[in-house]
C-alpha cells in the first residue's frame, strides 16, 4: 500500500493530489502538501475523486447490440473491426466524433488524427463547457493566447480583482479560497452577477447587475476610462493596434440609460472603473463553460483591461476558469471542427499542409461542423457519431440519436449514452493509462499511471492506433509519451514538453518551448513587434425587460452538487448523497425565487410551479432563495428533462449561460 502523485480529474483546476493505491484498487485520496496550486487542499468534489474509480458503473468489456435490441458480449478485436467496418460505410461529412474534455491531451490528439487522417472526417469536436470557444475566438482576435493570460501565482500580488458572472467559490473551490485569501490580504474585491453569490458576499464591492446587463455594464466602465483620459497610453501606443475603432464603438452607448438598463448607480460603475485604471495591477476571473459569458460579454471584459494596460505584467490578466479538467488541452490538440493542434485554423492551406506532412495523410483544409450543430439541424445530414466517455448532456438530441445509422460509446463508464449505442468499447480509467492534462492555467501535467487495468480494457490512444491500422494507417506508437512527443513537434507552444520533463514536477505552463523551456507564468508581449488588437464589439443591444404577461427574468446556472449532468457527481458518495438529498426535496428540479415574489405568487418552499415562457414551459418546484432579487428566477441547467424540454428551446444548441435571459412568469400550481 502507499500513495501516488496524482492531479484531480474533476474541474480544470489542476489540483495535485495523492492516491491510495492497494493491489489492483485506489482506496483513498489524500491532498498533495507541495502543489503550487492547491496547496494542500481539495475541494469536496476533489476529496471523492477515488470513488469514481471504484465506481458500480464501470465498463467491463465490449458490447455489441443485437438486432432486436439488448447487448451482447463480444471480444475486442471484434468490437474494433465492426467498429472500423461500421465507419467505413460512410464518407468523411456522414461522420462526427464527439470528443471529452476529460481525456487526456494524448487521446484527445489521436481521437483528432483518426478523425482528419484516416476517415478524412474534420466534424470532430468537444462535449460539455462548449462557452469555452468564446474565449478562444475572443482572445486569439485579440492577439492573445487562447486561454488564461495570468496564473494563479499572481492572485495574492494583485491590488484589484474582479469577478464577473461566476460563483467561483463553488464552481471552483480552490480557486475561489486564492481569491478570498487575496481579498483578506488587501486586494480590492469586485464581483459582477444578476445573483447574490457567495463570492459576491465576500467582495468589497457586489454590482447586482439586473440579468443580461453585465456586458452592458463593463461597456460602460470602458467608455468612462477614455471619458476620464484613464487609459494606459503607453501601454496601448506600444503594444496594441485597433484603439481608435475601439473609442468610436464606445461612442454609441448612452451612458444616460446604464443605470435605468442594469439597476447600478453610475457613481458606482465610475467608482470600479477608476480603481481599475488606477491599480497598480488587476486580474479579472470569469467562467469559460455553460454558465459563463457569451461572446461580446467576454470582448468587453478583454477591451476593459487592454486599455487599463492590465494584461501582459504581473499581477494582471484576463483569465477565463474552466469546469472540467482538460477542457484547455482539448483545444489545444485540435478536438475542435475548426481548428488544428496548435489552433491553427483549418482552412489555412498551409498549416493543412505542415499537418498532412507530420502525418502523412492529406487532410482536407476545410473546416468541419460540431456534432452538436449537425445533430440539431434538419435535415441532420450525420450517419454514424463516435462519443468519447462520460458526457450525458449530449442525451439532449434525443431524437437525432436514435435516427442514426450507427453510434459508437468509447468510454470507462455506463450512462444514458449507451442506450443510443449500437457498439461499446470501454477504456481506461485516467488512474489506469498514462497521460497528460492541461488545466485552466495553462498548466500541463503528466498523471502517470497508478496501477493495472484488472479488466478487459484499452487507454484511448491505443484504441485509435488500433482503428487507425485497421484503415490502413499504421501508426508506430508504443507508449503515450511517443504521442506527446508529435504533440510537442505540431503544437509550437508545447514544444518542449515530454513526459520525462513532466515526471518529477508539478507540471509546466504553457508556452513551453526553446526560449521558456520552464514554462510562461503569463502573457508578456515581448517587444512592441507582438502587437495586441482591441477586439470589435457590437453596439449595446436592449437590454431584457420583463412585461406584464411575463414578469420574470429566468436565468440558468449551475449548483454546488448539480454539476456537469451529474455523470461524475452520482458516481461518488458525499456528492451523490447531497445531490439525492436535493432531489428528494426538488424531485423535478427546482426554480429560485426570493420570498417577496413568492409570496405574491402565492407559493411557499418546495411547492410545484409552472415556468412559462412565449416558447414553452415546464413544471419544477419553488425554492425560497435571499440569493436572487426580485423579478429575477435561477434555475440550474443540469436536470436534464429541463434541457430538451425547456432550455433548448430558446436557443442554440449551446446555451450562453447566466448571460442569457428569459423571460417568464411564474404560476402557482
Amino acid at each position: 500500500m502507499g500513495y501516488k502523485t496524482g492531479v484531480c480529474n474533476f474541474c480544470g483546476t489542476g489540483c495535485g493530489n495523492l492516491l491510495r493505491v492497494e493491489g489492483d484498487r485506489i482506496l483513498g485520496v489524500f491532498s498533495a502538501p507541495g502543489h503550487p496550486v492547491s496547496r494542500g487542499r481539495l475541494c469536496v468534489r476533489g476529496w471523492h475523486i477515488h470513488e469514481l474509480l471504484n465506481t458500480e458503473d464501470r465498463l467491463a468489456y465490449p458490447l455489441a447490440r443485437l438486432a432486436g435490441g439488448g447487448f451482447v458480449r463480444v471480444d475486442y478485436r471484434s468490437a474494433l473491426d465492426q467498429v472500423v467496418d461500421g465507419l467505413s460505410r460512410y464518407a468523411g461529412e456522414e461522420i462526427a466524433f464527439l470528443a471529452s474534455p476529460r481525456s487526456s491531451n494524448e487521446d484527445n490528439y489521436l481521437l483528432a488524427k483518426l478523425s482528419r487522417a484516416a476517415l478524412g472526417c474534420n466534424n470532430i469536436g468537444l462535449a460539455s463547457d462548449s462557452g469555452h470557444r468564446h474565449c478562444v475566438d475572443v482572445f486569439m482576435q485579440g492577439g492573445c493566447w487562447p486561454a488564461m493570460t495570468g496564473s494563479l501565482a499572481d492572485v495574492e500580488t494583485a491590488a484589484l480583482i474582479l469577478v464577473v458572472g461566476s460563483d467561483i467559490t463553488r464552481q471552483n473551490p480552490i480557486v475561489g479560497s486564492r481569491i478570498h485569501l487575496a481579498a483578506r490580504g488587501g486586494s480590492h474585491l469586485v464581483t459582477i452577477s444578476s445573483r447574490s453569490t457567495q463570492i459576491a458576499r465576500l467582495s468589497h464591492r457586489h454590482h447586482l447587475v439586473r440579468p443580461g446587463t453585465q456586458g452592458l455594464l463593463l461597456y460602460a466602465m470602458a467608455r468612462i476610462l477614455v471619458e476620464e483620459n484613464l487609459q494606459d497610453r503607453d501601454f496601448i501606443g506600444r503594444y496594441t493596434d485597433g484603439y481608435e475603432v475601439f473609442v468610436r464603438s464606445l461612442e454609441a452607448l448612452d451612458m444616460g440609460a446604464v443605470q435605468q438598463a442594469t439597476g447600478i448607480g453610475l457613481d458606482d460603475v465610475r467608482e470600479t472603473a477608476r480603481r481599475i485604471a488606477r491599480a497598480p495591477s488587476a486580474m479579472a476571473f470569469f467562467p469559460s463553460g455553460i454558465s459563463g459569458l457569451d461572446r461580446e460579454t467576454i470582448a468587453r471584459l478583454y477591451n476593459l483591461f487592454l486599455a487599463a494596460g492590465k494584461i501582459g505584467r504581473e499581477g494582471c490578466g484576463v483569465n477565463p476558469v474552466t469546469g472540467i479538467s482538460n477542457l484547455v488541452g482539448s483545444y489545444d490538440v485540435g478536438a475542435a471542427p475548426d481548428l488544428l493542434p496548435g489552433h491553427f485554423r483549418a482552412d489555412d492551406p498551409e498549416a493543412a499542409r505542415r499537418l498532412s506532412k507530420t502525418w502523412g495523410a492529406e487532410i482536407s483544409a476545410a473546416p468541419g461542423r460540431h456534432p452538436a450543430e449537425m445533430l440539431s439541424a434538419r435535415p441532420c445530414g450525420l450517419k454514424a457519431l463516435v462519443i468519447v466517455d462520460h458526457d450525458e448532456e449530449i442525451v439532449r438530441f434525443t431524437q437525432a440519436l436514435r435516427r442514426l445509422d450507427l453510434v459508437v460509446y468509447l468510454g470507462a463508464y455506463a450512462n444514458p449514452i449507451t442506450e443510443f449505442a449500437h457498439l461499446i468499447v470501454p477504456t481506461t480509467t485516467f488512474a489506469e493509462a498514462d497521460g497528460t492534462y492541461t488545466s485552466t492555467e495553462r498548466r500541463i501535467q503528466l498523471m502517470g499511471k497508478k496501477l493495472e487495468p484488472s479488466l478487459e480494457v484499452l487507454p484511448l490512444w491505443r484504441i485509435c492506433a488500433s482503428l487507425a491500422e485497421r484503415l490502413g494507417r499504421r501508426w508506430s506508437y508504443g507508449s503515450a509519451a511517443e504521442v506527446m512527443d508529435e504533440i510537442a513537434s505540431v503544437v509550437p507552444s508545447y514544444s518542449a514538453v515530454s513526459h520525462a520533463a513532466l515526471e518529477h514536477r508539478f507540471g509546466l505552463q504553457w508556452p513551453c518551448d526553446a526560449q521558456h523551456p520552464e514554462g510562461t507564468p503569463r502573457f508578456a508581449p515581448e517587444s512592441p513587434r507582438d502587437r495586441l488588437r482591441f477586439v470589435p464589439q457590437a453596439a449595446p443591444s436592449a437590454a431584457p425587460v420583463s412585461t406584464d404577461g411575463y414578469p420574470f427574468l429566468l436565468i440558468p446556472g449551475r449548483a454546488n452538487y448539480y454539476w456537469h449532468q451529474n455523470n461524475v457527481m452520482k458516481k461518488t458518495h458525499i456528492p451523490r448523497r447531497e445531490y439525492n438529498a436535493l432531489l428528494l426535496l426538488y424531485p423535478n428540479g427546482l426554480v429560485e425565487i426570493c420570498a417577496e415574489d413568492a409570496a405574491r405568487i402565492g407559493v411557499r418552499d418546495k411547492w410545484p410551479v409552472n415556468i412559462v415562457s412565449a416558447d414553452g414551459s415546464m413544471r419544477v418546484a419553488a425554492r425560497i432563495s435571499a440569493d436572487v432579487p426580485p423579478g429575477t428566477a435561477y434555475v440550474p441547467y443540469f436536470v436534464q428533462e429541463m434541457i430538451p424540454g425547456f432550455l433548448r428551446a430558446h436557443g442554440a444548441p449551446d446555451f450562453p449561460g447566466e448571460d442569457s435571459v428569459i423571460p417568464v412568469r411564474i404560476e402557482k400550481v
